[in-house]
Parts: structure tokens; C-alpha cells; sequence
């Protein structure tokens, strides 16, 4: 097993291209193709299923992966400490994120990486099925780390470390019946029309479990993916929505109503696959989080 190929086999796996790995590895695709299949007849495995419209980690792929990327920076360790290079570090880093994330100022954490880590590729991205589809890509080795929300910091095959406490509330437009409620029940809410997140969103399915525990249906009428996005929508009158506190609400024309009983809570946290051992560059980007949002925070 030569480096080489492990640097193709890395990005293969992670651009899920081999025009693409062929592109960032700087190599001919053809070189790419027969480096990854040389690589499958010394394992005795196939590492990719391959179609005409894409590429995809088999069982065996996904299990190869972290270990490709600890055996790469190994190499750059050792590297550097026969020749007492201060290279920094190499590599790639892919992390999954949320749309409207505001505790965390992304921008701020992935200037201070690049600059202190230049070396390592970093790749951000958002999944449409939300904290549900970022932690099914960490289980599969498709991402290092990823900001998700979770209803409690027990997750099967995760590890997580809080960033921020949520305590959901009603939110609805001024001038509504309910908002000059001390306090309302779900079952008053049954009626109402909601706004929510989209099913595997942590907002979605947090409300959604505290309704069918009160044994109150609800209609969900707008779905949106953003979070923040909500009270805009509260404040045009589309519907009522159960979420925590948003910067989004200033300068709005909503009112927070309590529940009672109050709504269940959910933390947001930095996740990574507990069965692999994080790689120096997803440490260093651990490392970073906590100065670009202070201490864990409750909302």
C-alpha cells in the first residue's frame, strides 16, 4: 500500500469523483482509476461501487477511510521529524454544518483555521435532511465533524460536545389571541397552523415528540429549512412556531408565549464518529470552536 494511493483513494472517496480526485490530486484520471483498482487487488476488497452517474464507498471503503487519512498524517509526522520541518499540517478536513447557524461565527472559526492551518483543504456543507443526515454522514465516515442539534447529548455512535442549550416557546404575531397568554397548553394549540423545520431537523422532530406525548395533533402548513428564517414568517401571519430564541426576532412584530407544560430542550454540539480516533486536523478544528463561541451557552 503506497501513499499515493491512499492520497487517490482519499479523494476519490471524498469528492465521490474520480474526475474530481483526479482534479485536486493533480493527476491524470486514468492514474487515479488503475491506482484505486491496484489498491483493491492488494486489500482482496472493493473499496467504490461505481456507475455511469456515481461513485459510492462500499462497507469496506467507508472502514478504510479514517484509517487512509491517520496513515497520511502519520507520514507527515514522521516526515517532519526526521527533517525538522514546521510544515504544519496536511490534509483534508470535511465538516457538516446547519443552515442559519448563529452561536457559532462559522466565518470567524474557518479564518482562524486557515490561517493557523493552511495546509489542510477545508470542505463545509449542509445536508438537506439536517442534523439527522450530518450525523448518518458521520456513522458512514462521509464527514470528520459536524454542528448538529440533538435532544439530548446521548446519541448512538456519536460523541458529542455541547455548544448551546435551547428552551423552545411559542412564538407567535402580535395582535394574535394568544399573545397576551401567560402560559398555554398544547391542546389550546391544536388548532393552530405551524411553522416548522422539515423532518430531520432537531427543532421538528423535538416539537414533534412533545406533541404526540400531549396526544395533540397538529397542522404543520409551512416548512422552512432555515431556522432563523421563522419569525418572519410568524410575523406575516402564516402560522404560530415552536422554537427558542432567535437574534432573528429583534426589531419583529412577534410575541413569545410560554408552554405549559415547557418544551422539551435541545443542544447544539459539535459531533464526530465515536468509533474512529479524530484526526490532528479535526482536533485542531475542535480545539478552535470554543473561541468563536465562549462558553456553552442556554437560550
Amino acid at each position: 500500500m503506497e501513499q499515493r494511493q491512499l492520497e487517490y483513494f482519499v479523494a476519490v472517496a471524498e469528492e465521490l469523483s474520480f474526475t474530481r480526485a483526479a482534479a485536486r490530486t493533480m493527476a491524470v484520471q486514468s492514474t487515479v482509476s488503475a491506482s484505486i483498482r491496484t489498491l483493491e487487488r492488494s486489500l482482496g476488497v472493493t473499496l467504490f461501487d461505481r456507475s455511469t452517474t456515481k461513485v459510492a464507498l462500499t462497507p469496506s471503503g467507508r472502514s478504510l477511510l479514517p484509517q487512509a487519512k491517520r496513515a497520511l498524517e502519520a507520514l507527515d509526522e514522521a516526515r517532519r521529524a526526521v527533517g525538522g520541518i514546521c510544515e504544519g499540517l496536511r490534509g483534508s478536513l470535511r465538516v457538516g454544518t446547519l443552515a442559519g447557524l448563529s452561536v457559532v461565527d462559522l466565518p470567524g472559526l474557518v479564518a482562524d483555521f486557515r490561517q493557523q492551518h493552511p495546509g489542510v483543504q477545508l470542505h463545509l456543507s449542509a445536508d438537506p435532511s439536517g442534523s439527522e443526515g450530518l450525523l448518518e454522514g458521520l456513522r458512514s465516515n462521509a464527514l470528520d465533524l459536524a454542528f448538529v442539534g440533538v435532544e439530548s447529548g446521548d446519541v448512538r455512535d456519536i460523541e458529542l460536545t455541547p455548544i448551546a442549550e435551547y428552551q423552545p416557546r411559542l412564538l407567535v404575531p402580535a395582535g394574535h389571541p394568544l399573545a397576551g397568554a401567560k402560559a398555554v397548553s398544547m391542546n389550546e394549540l391544536s388548532p393552530s397552523p405551524f411553522i416548522d423545520m422539515p423532518a430531520g431537523f432537531c427543532n421538528r422532530g423535538r416539537t414533534d415528540a412533545d406533541f404526540r406525548r400531549a396526544g395533540v395533533a397538529r397542522s404543520i402548513v409551512v416548512e422552512v429549512t432555515d431556522l432563523t428564517s421563522i419569525p418572519g414568517f410568524v410575523e406575516a401571519g402564516a402560522g404560530v412556531a415552536v422554537v427558542p430564541p432567535l437574534q432573528t426576532e429583534t426589531g419583529r412584530r412577534v410575541v413569545p408565549v410560554a408552554l405549559d407544560p415547557p418544551a422539551t430542550p435541545w443542544i447544539l454540539g459539535l459531533a464526530r464518529p465515536a468509533s474512529t480516533t479524530r484526526t490532528r486536523a479535526a482536533e485542531a478544528f475542535t480545539a478552535l470552536v470554543p473561541n468563536r463561541t465562549g462558553a456553552t451557552q442556554r437560550f
